[in-house]
């Protein structure tokens, strides 16, 4: 069914640890525990078995407006994530958003779905960042699912190596407790 593709492309709102679906029998889910879900029956698909992932982390404008106000503890994936941001760096944002702590919320997100990748496959999860309030950041998601298709072919260790330059952020993440 999938013979020819060569990546698959995932996309997740970074906004969406603190919002609920209800599902027709009136139960209420986390958004972004339904996106790992679904991430993970993607990912175990034998159709997709040895494809590439490039996951596309969407909508940091809003995740930067949001956390500073509802943590991200709200999803109960990123319960442990408590980074370390100095309150003179927070002084410096003249638009009251914190630009490192979402930053922060950014690459845990990023490395929680890698680590959740490679357990179960043992494979490396290529992550790309999207803003909705900069649309480069779009064409360099698609430039950045091209590329994978060929960084196999230039260096085969790229798709193996856990700790790869070319994956955007480590599975190997800083600690957040």
């Amino acid at each position: 069914m999938f013979e020819d593709t060569d990546v698959v492309m995932f996309s997740v709102a970074l906004s969406d640890y603190d919002e609920y679906i209800t599902d027709s029998e009136g139960v209420s889910t986390n958004k972004m525990l339904v996106a790992k879900a679904l991430f993970e029956n993607i990912i175990a698909h034998p159709s997709f078995h040895n494809k590439k992932f490039l996951l596309v982390l969407t909508k940091f404008d809003l995740l930067e407006e949001k956390i500073e106000h509802i943590p991200l503890a709200q999803c109960e994936w990123f319960s442990d994530f408590k980074p370390f941001i100095s309150h003179n760096m927070k002084k410096g944002c003249g638009n009251g958003n914190n630009p490192l702590l979402a930053q922060s919320a950014f690459q845990y997100i990023a490395i929680k779905f890698k680590r959740l990748f490679h357990s179960l496959t043992h494979r490396i999860l290529f992550v790309s960042l999207v803003n909705g309030l900069e649309p480069d950041t779009v064409d360099e998601a698609l430039r950045n699912g091209r590329e994978v298709m060929e960084w196999e072919k230039w260096d085969p260790s790229i798709v193996t190596d856990p700790k790869s330059e070319m994956t955007s952020t480590s599975i190997e993440g800083p600690s957040y407790t």
